[in-house]
């Protein structure tokens, strides 16, 4: 499953340096909570192997929990 909608606005305009289109992101590490109640997810790309640190709110986070899991899971 593809996670480009947790990155921002610009993360997710940077073309890929693997094929020049659209990364294709994937969450790679347990949430680590940071100040203001945020937590920070490691993304990775497959196609070209960059990484981004995704922050995402409490709420924000609660929505997508399953799904980040399962995933971390299966990496």
């Amino acid at each position: 499953m593809n996670f480009n909608h947790l990155l921002d606005e610009r993360q997710q305009r940077t073309r890929c340096r693997g094929d020049s289109k659209e990364c294709y992101w994937l969450p790679v590490g347990d949430g680590m909570a940071t100040a203001g109640r945020n937590i920070s997810v490691t993304m990775y790309c497959k196609k070209c192997e960059a990484r981004e640190a995704v922050f995402l709110t409490e709420a924000e986070y609660g929505v997508h929990r399953k799904l980040i899991e399962k995933e971390i899971g299966n990496v």
